[in-house]
Formats: C-alpha cells, structure tokens, sequence
C-alpha cells in the first residue's frame, strides 16, 4: 500500500499544481483584460474616472474561475447599454478573448 499511496500524494499534489497555475492564469488574463479596456474604450474622457474605474478582477468560487469585467462608476452601466452600446467596452473586450482565454485553459489541463 505504501506505493499507492506514494502515487496519491503525487497526484494530489499535480492537481494542486494545476489549480494554483489555473488560479495564476487567470489573474493573468485578468489583468490583461483590464489594461485593454482602458487602452480601447471608445469614449472620449473628461475626467478619466470612468477608464481608470474599469477592472478586470479574477474570481475563485468553487470549482470554477471566472473573470469579471466591470465599471466601478455608476455612470458606466449607462456607457454600457445608452446609445446602443456605441460607447460599451465590457461585453465587446470579453467576447474578442474569449476563444483564447479558453483555448488558454484547456491547454493548460491537457
């Protein structure tokens, strides 16, 4: 038994590995996602608030990792969905990466 145990440890700890880069990936997208909504927002700033207020912030519930895209002001629900979306960034940035940020995934648990 010895042996298999030695095997269950191993394995044990590839999954910890696994989940740890999964974590580390998607904190890395995250970020990413972030800098190109502030760099592509298609409105023209005032303040800056609004671009600097944008966030791309990774979430660990349990057996899954999402990436939320966000506005941390209250006006950007209205850059989102006024004007038929002619100043949204949220959905557009997720929907252009999101083929490679699963693509990401899938080849790391390969």
């Amino acid at each position: 038994m010895a042996g298999s145990e030695k095997v269950n440890k191993n394995i044990e700890a590839y999954v910890d590995r696994l989940i740890a880069a999964s974590l580390a990936l998607g904190q890395d997208w995250a970020g990413t996602l972030e800098a190109e909504m502030k760099e592509k927002a298609p409105w023209h700033d005032r303040t800056g608030h609004a671009r600097q207020g944008l966030k791309g912030i990774p979430l660990i519930e349990k057996d899954e990792i999402t990436i939320r895209l966000a506005h941390t002001m209250e006006y950007g629900v209205y850059l989102e969905l006024a004007h038929d979306g002619k100043y949204a960034i949220l959905k557009p940035t997720g929907e252009a990466n999101a083929e490679r940020i699963y693509k990401d995934f899938e080849d790391l648990w390969k």
